[in-house]
């Protein structure tokens, strides 16, 4: 305790008092006279001491048997069944947690599945589509004009073809990235595609130069429309710049044309192949051209004159 004296009364700041385990303190912030003072706090010890020593009796086992019943007062809610009941519980949760990702696991296949199978549908329609261009542009502009030494004149021009339709990227086929043998088709299509798209420039070039170059040049020459002329005639009235350059973009036409079909046919029928196999059914698209209209035979060459 700690005094201070004020005149003839004691101000109390505060009192401590220890024991092991157990502290109690006690601030008085006003003043009484000493005699009270020391007479409040000889009352206030013994009633200490009986709190300490009652709460030293509580923590402090008193002895072996009590030490025992404690003890198993503490286990008693640990049974067997408290037990099982947790494993139980543990167990659930572990299965609901692999039942969860194993559904999980099995919906995403699914959803990929049906993805790679949309993207296989539309490879083989991309495949149609490029197929049938070419043969289209052979049937209705080129094939009736093959053996027609004013080729480089009389197949027409036309509207520019989209090199872009139908045309088909590798992010829309990553299905076709998971071995080696569709890799290789893959590989093997692109180069297809890419003489697909080859094909439709060379022709829309020629169809530019038509219009804008050798009809205005004929129209200029006066030979009459459907009149018989000699090459040399002809190369005379366009100029050398005109009429070599008609004749190599009609040839270099034809050359493309025949090439992207060359490419083309065979991967569509490999690929399809493939794609019956990995995904266990016929359901994709088979198709043929009984007609190529010249496409199949040899490679057209120079001009005849």
């Amino acid at each position: 305790m700690r005094f201070s004296a004020c005149s003839s009364k004691v101000c109390i700041d505060s009192a401590r008092v220890y024991q092991p385990g157990f502290a109690v303190y006690i601030a008085l912030g006003f003043s009484i006279p000493l005699h009270v003072a020391a007479s409040h706090i000889t009352m206030a010890i013994p009633a200490i001491a009986s709190a300490s020593a009652a709460l030293a009796s509580s923590v402090v086992p008193s002895s072996p048997a009590a030490s025992a019943a404690d003890l198993a007062s503490l286990l008693k809610p640990f049974t067997p069944d408290a037990f099982a009941n947790g494993f139980a519980t543990l167990i659930g949760a572990l299965v609901g947690a692999m039942l969860a990702y194993v559904l999980q696991r099995k919906f995403q296949k699914a959803q990929e599945h049906k993805a790679d199978i949309t993207a296989a549908h539309r490879l083989m329609f991309s495949l149609l589509q490029q197929i049938n261009t070419i043969v289209l542009i052979q049937r209705d502009y080129v094939y009736a004009e093959l053996k027609n030494p004013g080729r480089f004149i009389s197949i027409p021009a036309t509207p520019p073809f989209d090199t872009r339709k139908n045309v088909l990227e590798l992010p829309e086929l990553t299905f076709m990235l998971h071995d080696t043998e569709a890799r290789a088709l893959l590989y093997d299509f692109y180069l297809a595609q890419e003489n697909y798209i080859e094909a439709l420039n060379q022709w829309n070039l020629r169809s530019s130069f038509h219009v804008e170059r050798l009809q205005p040049a004929l129209a200029a020459s006066k030979i009459p429309n459907g009149s018989e002329v000699t090459s040399e005639v002809m190369r005379m009235a366009l100029g050398d710049q005109i009429y070599f350059h008609a004749i190599n973009s009609t040839d270099n036409c034809l050359l493309t044309l025949h090439r992207a079909f060359e490419k083309l046919a065979p991967v569509k029928s490999s690929i399809r192949s493939y794609l019956v196999r990995r995904f266990r059914t016929d359901n994709f698209t088979d198709f043929d051209f009984p007609e190529t209209w010249g496409l199949e035979r040899a490679k057209p060459t120079a001009r005849e004159t």
